[in-house]
């Protein structure tokens, strides 16, 4: 049972680590190594998890018989989709008494930090709670895709017989005769000056389609340089955000003693296993600010520890 396999792990682990607890401390690369050996995929980046499939698989190991397969959307297109996904995980969670929650307006908009988050909580539950058995994550898959396949499969008549039916109409259409159109002579006038006008306008809406074509594109490619732009920034402030949760952490376990000034100007000056670095630009003015930061934080302390003295 459940019970069993939480208390086969160690203790120090659990299933809702704190915002600073170690689960988040956890790569991107060790993330997708995990997600794609336990489940054979192939995911290359952390927002690919935001369609919700994969963490439907991860639950469906860790809870067997719970994840109903054949409601899942293995290959959702758009957001909305995604919802329908996590859905599925939080009655499981409510099922099997959980306490998470899910954050799914964050998740579905693809973000990297966001996802990067709860992948990495999720991974912390699935140390804890999986048991470490078989799981066929390509069988399982195949069996979720065919059950699907088999309740959309009756649609099909339907389809048929509409289309039969929609066929007698057009041939019952066909069927009558059209009535005789008188012509005068100002009619033929008009028809002609109207053939005049439905020869020039190809021309012109050619020349509206091509102005349309060339925006569009021009859209795009600003659309992917803002796209690229914000990845970028998105970078960055997980880079920051990770070295300052590891200030906290040192600040914090260092109680009484002096603070170590080298161990914090490690953390600031580290580059993250995406090879990221702060900007050059920025560097030489960081250096400088967190060294009077430090030494302003280590005279504070002295003239407190002089004051407790006295």
């Amino acid at each position: 049972d459940s019970e069993s396999r939480v208390m086969s792990y160690p203790e120090k682990k659990s299933d809702n680590p704190g915002l600073l607890g170690e689960a988040y401390f956890v790569g991107r690369r060790e993330l997708l190594m995990w997600i794609n050996e336990f489940l054979d995929i192939n995911y290359t980046k952390v927002e690919q998890m935001a369609t919700g499939t994969a963490y439907c698989q991860v639950i469906d190991a860790i809870f067997p018989g719970t994840v109903p397969l054949s409601k899942v959307l293995w290959d959702p297109k758009r957001d909305y989709d995604y919802v329908k996904n996590y859905k599925i995980i939080q009655k499981v969670f409510e099922k099997e008494n959980v306490q998470k929650f899910i954050p799914v307006e964050k998740l579905i908009k693809a973000k990297y930090q966001d996802n990067l988050e709860f992948m990495q909580w999720m991974k912390n539950f699935w140390d804890v709670r999986y048991d470490g058995g078989d799981y066929d994550a390509v069988g399982r898959r195949n069996l979720g895709l065919k059950k699907s396949r088999k309740k959309i499969a009756p649609a099909a008549p339907r389809l048929n017989a509409s289309r039969g039916r929609e066929g007698k109409k057009i041939k019952s259409m066909s069927g009558r005769t059209p009535a005789k159109k008188k012509y005068s002579s100002r009619s033929s006038g008009t028809s002609r000056n109207s053939t005049k006008s439905r020869t020039d306008s190809p021309g012109r809406s050619s020349t509206k389609e091509k102005k349309l074509v060339a925006e569009n594109k021009a859209l795009k490619t600003q659309v992917l340089e803002l796209e690229e732009h914000i990845g970028v920034l998105e970078k960055e402030r997980g880079f920051y955000y990770g070295k300052l949760r590891e200030i906290e952490v040192l600040l914090g376990g260092e109680e009484e003693e002096a603070m170590d000034k080298k161990a914090v100007l490690d953390i600031l000056y580290r580059a993250d296993d995406d090879d990221f670095e702060a900007p050059a630009d920025a560097e030489g003015e960081g250096e400088g600010e967190a060294e009077e930061y430090v030494e302003e934080y280590e005279e504070t302390e002295e003239i407190v520890e002089e004051g407790e003295t006295v």
